[in-house]
């Protein structure tokens, strides 16, 4: 203490005497040193943290990035199972056609060789012979008749015995085509489900090395807060053009249908993260439920965003008139769009996980003039 107190006396002399002493003097030069010395540190720590910035990219940004892409294979996919299955009908279709047409064909073939072979017996017959040998007028005009029929009768049965062969060639070819066709689908539905499987692998990689680093749980954290700071200006931009006047929303609490069947994981209001560990703030109750499972609003009103939104996925915002909007997040697909105007239950998008951390589900929130309130006492039962 007596040390302590001496030290003090000195630093004080100095202060006061500036210059004068040893004393003075080596205090003054260890203190301009250690104060180098610490600018330098923190020049350094500077550097460090801005090429740490410049190096390490958005947790948000990537899940977004990997949700975008998980979502446009889910779509050639869809599209590609579409493709397989019309081209399963169109082969079956094809097949149907080519039995007809090759059991016509061979039965216009029987006649046709039936025709030569009856020729054949005939030996050679001159139409002249047949005409002059004629017994009289009627007896001639019957014989040119019938030998005109004939004569047409030949021709229209080698043209049929061509077309036919024709038509079997030109469905063989499309037949082999649409074959093809399937087998090039197939492949490349394989290799879709390949990446898709891939996809998610990096996704639950990036959730496993959040949940096992510190820094990059705390910088998920900052982002999630930063999003929905974002979704604050949104709503609050939304409700600047949004309807106004009355709106029976408001005596429904207590009446409401859920959006979606399944359990609620995340309750409204203070959670602690058991990944994370750690306490976050939901704005809203998350549903877990099968991916693809219809969500329906629960509601009447008017779709007043349906897009991207960081942190949320694919979301839905619909305004129910008196102040009062619904949240619809992670989806994976969107089955209403901006501007439309969408009734009670009405169907209006899929369940999905983009911008999930939790897996396949429904984050739903409903907000009056911006302000959030617990769904549950809203629920019917």
């Amino acid at each position: 203490m007596k040390r302590a107190g001496a030290l003090t006396l000195v630093l004080l002399s100095c202060l006061l005497f500036p210059g004068e002493g040893p004393l003075c003097e080596e205090s003054s030069q260890s203190a301009g040193e250690k104060l180098e010395s610490i600018r330098e540190k923190i020049g350094t720590t500077r550097e460090r943290l801005d090429k740490t910035e410049k190096q390490e990219q958005s947790i948000l940004a990537n899940l977004e990035g990997m949700d975008r892409e998980i979502s446009r294979v889910r779509s050639r996919i869809k599209g590609l199972k579409k493709e397989e299955k019309d081209l399963g009908e169109k082969i079956r279709n094809s097949e149907k056609k080519l039995r007809e047409i090759r059991s016509r064909r061979e039965q216009s073939a029987s006649r046709l060789s039936a025709r030569a072979t009856a020729l054949y017996k005939a030996g050679h017959v001159s139409y002249l012979n047949v005409i002059l040998s004629a017994s009289g007028l009627e007896d001639l005009q019957n014989r040119i008749y019938y030998l005109r029929r004939l004569a047409r009768h030949d021709s229209e049965l080698f043209k049929l015995a061509t077309d036919l062969f024709g038509r079997e060639k030109e469905q063989m070819e499309e037949l082999t085509t649409a074959r093809s066709r399937l087998v090039d689908a197939r492949r490349e539905l394989e290799a879709n489900f390949s990446s898709l499987s891939r996809k998610k692998q990096e996704k639950t990689l990036l959730l496993s090395e959040v949940k096992d680093r510190k820094s990059r749980n705390t910088q998920l954290l900052g982002e999630l807060e930063a999003s929905a700071r974002h979704l604050k200006e949104i709503l609050e931009a939304l409700e600047r053009e949004a309807r106004t006047g009355e709106s029976a929303f408001s005596s429904l609490k207590g009446s409401l249908k859920r959006p979606v069947s399944g359990r609620v994981i995340i309750p409204f209001g203070p959670n602690r993260s058991e990944r994370f560990n750690t306490y976050t703030l939901s704005n809203g109750l998350t549903i877990q439920s099968a991916e693809g499972t219809p969500v329906r609003s629960v509601y009447g009103g008017k779709v007043l965003y349906a897009d991207w939104l960081r942190g949320y996925g694919r979301i839905i915002i619909v305004d129910h008139g008196g102040g009062y909007y619904t949240l619809y997040g992670h989806l994976g697909e969107l089955k209403a769009r901006t501007g439309q105007e969408v009734e009670g239950d009405q169907v209006i998008g899929l369940v999905g996980d983009s911008g999930s951390l939790e897996g396949a589900g429904l984050y739903f929130e409903i907000r009056h003039h911006g302000k959030p309130v617990d769904p549950d006492p809203w629920f019917a039962g």
